[in-house]
């Protein structure tokens, strides 16, 4: 069935006015294009909607009980109309993000608060989990976007790579050779987390024992444990910009041979909403600075 917004209107306004001469000038259109409309209307519903003569214009009993569904049928689609119009302009909507800790807990707070203060009408939420959270989360469509890394498993699922958050080395300041944290003990995150196993493979890589003296789950628990010189560990550069590291603490560049990738990861088919190509735009002018 092929019936056009503008023929219900049509229909609508010659029902309201009971005139084609005056439907005709407030459409704008001559009076045998409105003939056509509605003629074209009625060939599409199998129904005779009005009756007319050279003198007048009426409802016939079809036309009568057309009527009220095509006023519903316009008001629906005026409302879905102006519902995308409000979202393209970013006047309402929502936003949902899920991230890893390390992201959530440094630059993407201020992303947030900039986006917001532009575009009040728009909901953001966020959920803060683990690398295998966030794929969850994506995957069931609890979530638009995960800001992650990379996952091993990317079945259904898209990874945009956004900026290198690579890892770095904690100690204590002690003075002396800097080598020799490579003889301290190893305070490692969980296994279960995205950073442990790049963490170990970098301590291979560099000829350092991987196996853990102590295993804990989140990164300021094992700051807190170094600053208290119970041992060294490796956590990502992005945790300096929150973790209160003090001047105890050295923060020193290694060496690594896979680069630890922070991305968007969304499901498939990837649908970029308009409120998330702006929140894009947004997060990557932040990521040029922090990560400049």
């Amino acid at each position: 069935m092929d019936i056009s917004f503008r023929q219900l209107r049509a229909f609508t306004l010659v029902a309201q006015t009971l005139s084609f001469t005056r439907t005709s000038e407030l459409l704008h259109l001559s009076p045998p294009a409105l003939s056509y409309s509605i003629r074209r209307l009625e060939e599409a519903l199998g129904l005779k909607l009005l009756a007319r003569n050279t003198r007048s214009v009426e409802l016939t009993p079809a036309g009568e009980h057309f009527l009220p569904q095509a006023q519903q049928l316009l008001r629906v689609m005026g409302d879905a109309v102006s519902d995308a119009q409000e979202l393209l302009n970013l006047d309402s909507g929502t936003l949902r993000l899920a991230a890893l800790p390390t992201a959530a807990a440094s630059f993407l707070p201020g992303v947030i608060a900039a986006y917001s203060r532009e575009h009040p009408g728009v909901q953001v939420s966020l959920l803060d989990g683990r690398a295998g959270e966030v794929r969850d989360w994506v995957l069931a469509g609890e979530v638009d976007v995960g800001i992650t890394s990379l996952p091993q498993d990317m079945l259904g699922l898209e990874f945009k790579h956004l900026v290198n958050d690579n890892l770095v080395l904690l100690v204590r300041d002690e003075g002396g050779d800097l080598e020799s944290w490579k003889t301290k003990p190893y305070i490692a995150l969980a296994a279960d987390t995205s950073i442990r196993p790049l963490a170990d493979m970098t301590l291979l890589s560099l000829g350092v024992n991987a196996q853990p003296t102590w295993q804990v789950a989140h990164m300021s628990t094992a700051a807190a444990m170094v600053r208290e010189g119970l041992g060294f560990t490796l956590l990502p550069a992005s945790c300096s910009s929150f973790l209160q590291l003090g001047e105890a603490l050295l923060v020193l560049p290694v060496a690594q041979l896979v680069q630890r990738s922070l991305g968007l990861l969304q499901r498939k088919p990837v649908r970029q909403t308009p409120a998330l190509q702006i929140f894009m735009q947004y997060l990557d002018s932040r990521l040029s600075q922090a990560f400049a």
